[in-house]
Parts: C-alpha cells; sequence; structure tokens
C-alpha cells in the first residue's frame, strides 16, 4: 500500500497528503504523519492555495485546493444529499468524498463507482492517534523487516565473498604448485641432458683413445714388417708350432709382464727426473706429472728414446707406457 492510501485510509484530506509529500523527501509514512501533525490544517490550507487571478478559492471539503500526484488541481464533484459515500464498484472500498474516489481512481484506474445511503464515521482524536500507532507500529516492523533482509542479504554477499576468496586462494595456490612441479621438471630434464652430454664427450673421448690406440698397433705392426696385427698375430703363433716340430730347437724364455714403469725422464739443462708409473699411464700423463719440472705444457711435449732412438710427437701422447715399449727406460723430454 502507498503512503498517500495509507494517509488516506486514516482520515486526512487529498490536499493536506499532497501537502505533506511536497514538503518531505524522502517519502515515508513516518516523515509524512510528523509533517502532517507539526502543521495544523491552516497551514495546510496555506500551502495548497490556488491562486486565480485577484482572489483565491477554495475547493474540497475542508476548503482546501484538491490536487493530483503531479500537483495539479482535481475536480472534486459533489456527493449527493441521499448519498453517504461513495463506493469502488472494482474493490468494494468506500470513500467520503468524490475527491478521495478520484484519487483512489487515479491510483488504480478503477473506473466504476456508485453511491451508498451508508455514511463513514468521523474518526473521533482518540480513533486518530490510535490509527496513527497502529500506523507507525507497522511501518516500525516494516523497516524491521526490511533492516532484517538487509542483514540477511548482507550475510549472503559476505558468504559469496568469502567462498570467493577461498576459490580465488585455492586457484593460486594450484598455479604456484604447477609453476613448481614445472621448474622441477625442468631441472630434472636439464640434469638428464647434462648427464647425456657429459657421456657423450666421454664417448668422444674414448674413441679417440681407441683411435690412437688402433693407430700405434698398425705403425707397430709396419715397423715390424707385417701388414695387420692380425697377420703378426698369424705369424708368432706359426713360430711355436715349426718349434715344436723341431726337437733340437729350445723354447724362447716367457716374456715378463710389467704393471709399471720406471722411467728417467731427462730433461735439457736440468737434473734427471725418475718417476715410476702404472703401464697403463699414457704419455700424455706422464708429461703432465712432471710438467713443475719441465715446464713443458703436456700438448706440446716430445719423447725421443736414446737407442733404438725413437720420437713420440704429440700425435702418440694417447699412447700407453706399455704400448709406446716405455718399460724401465731412459727417456728425454722436449719442447714442440
Amino acid at each position: 500500500m502507498s503512503v498517500r492510501s495509507e494517509l488516506a485510509d486514516m482520515g486526512f484530506s487529498v490536499s493536506r497528503i499532497e501537502a505533506a509529500i511536497r514538503h518531505i523527501d524522502p517519502v515515508t509514512l513516518e516523515s509524512a504523519i510528523d509533517w502532517l501533525e507539526q502543521h495544523p490544517i491552516d497551514s495546510a490550507v496555506e500551502a495548497t492555495k490556488f491562486i486565480d487571478g485577484d482572489q483565491g478559492r477554495q475547493d474540497g471539503d475542508d476548503g482546501t485546493i484538491v490536487v493530483d500526484e503531479n500537483g495539479e488541481p482535481i475536480e472534486t464533484g459533489e456527493v449527493s444529499a441521499d448519498a453517504g459515500s461513495l463506493v469502488c464498484d472494482d474493490c468494494g472500498k468506500r470513500f467520503k468524498t468524490a475527491a478521495l474516489a478520484e484519487f483512489h481512481a487515479t491510483k488504480t484506474q478503477h473506473a466504476n463507482f456508485s453511491e451508498s445511503v451508508e455514511k463513514i464515521p468521523e474518526l473521533s482524536a482518540e480513533q486518530k492517534r490510535a490509527k496513527l500507532d497502529e500506523l507507525r507500529v507497522k511501518a516500525a516492523e516494516r523497516k524491521a523487516i526490511a533492516a532484517k533482509a538487509d542483514q540477511l542479504e548482507q550475510r549472503n554477499n559476505e558468504i559469496l565473498r568469502r567462498k570467493a576468496d577461498k576459490e580465488s586462494s585455492a586457484l593460486i595456490e594450484k598455479q604456484k604448485k604447477l609453476q613448481l612441479d614445472k621448474e622441477a621438471a625442468d631441472r630434472r630434464r636439464q640434469v638428464k641432458e647434462d648427464a647425456a652430454a657429459k657421456q657423450r664427450i666421454k664417448d668422444l673421448i674414448e674413441a679417440d683413445r681407441q683411435s690412437r690406440r688402433e693407430k700405434a698397433e698398425r705403425e707397430k705392426a709396419l715397423r715390424a714388417g707385417v701388414s695387420s696385427p692380425q697377420l703378426s698375430s698369424s705369424s708368432s703363433q706359426s713360430v711355436p708350432s715349426q718349434a715344436s716340430r723341431d726337437p733340437s730347437t729350445s723354447q724362447p724364455p716367457q716374456k715378463r709382464e710389467y704393471t709399471e714403469s720406471r722411467l728417467q725422464i731427462r730433461i735439457d739443462g736440468k737434473s734427471p727426473t725418475i718417476k715410476t708409473f702404472p703401464v697403463e699411464t699414457t704419455l700424455f700423463e706422464v708429461a703432465h706429472a712432471v710438467q713443475a719440472v719441465s715446464g713443458i705444457s703436456p700438448s706440446h711435449a716430445v719423447f725421443v728414446t736414446t737407442f733404438p732412438t725413437k720420437r713420440y710427437s704429440s700425435e702418440d701422447l694417447g699412447l700407453s707406457l706399455k704400448e709406446s715399449g716405455l718399460i724401465n727406460t731412459a727417456v728425454m723430454l722436449k719442447q714442440a
């Protein structure tokens, strides 16, 4: 129900209702009642007076101008002497004056009215006060209901906000976990790639060492007068068979297998250095072991035997002492 309808039910005239609504902001039932109580009927009449030329004219049942919701004057009409009130045939509501009925028609778009001999009794002062108190209670109840609804809405909004914050936090944590997993996977892949790269380097070094070893074996076979190591091995196998057929031929002495080689390394302008190395030690490693004494870089070192004279250059540094035949002997170390 609108503020105008509730004030009209209390017995206030349309003009006073409109005067109150024009002077309050916001338009609420409580503020309208307060204004009407603070402004007696004389003030309301003065506030709603309609000036026509030099003379003012007043309409309505209490001498005031009846206006619509836009403040424009409306025709009040008259109730016949036999009629006590007007009845809305659409909703059955009764009105004391034609102005109130017309105001009701404007608000509800009801168009069917009829006269009734039943009069609407005037409210006494006590009844009006009771009506005011009742309306105030209702207004307070509506206000409490609205406040409760606002509180419930705020609580629901807070729940939604917390839920959104929780989901946002969960999403952030998920993204952090995914990032950490990605970084861990990158580190594992990098470790594998580094290990694979190191293995490739080792394979290259081993392949180079094997190539040098095979080259040394081919050169050794050439110096021995055979075309290949396979030929040398086959010829060596044939010798014992011939010797076995000739009983008068003595068995050759067994060749001693050495595990270490004692080298006397001579360096120009310096005293000889005597060191013992495993027979698998390469010439490069020997040169590196005496670099502090010789001052010669291992990559530029050259080994030379005295008798028979043999030269081991940088291409032969991958040979071991056993492969190069430098077992318990003296050798010269020079700069390439």
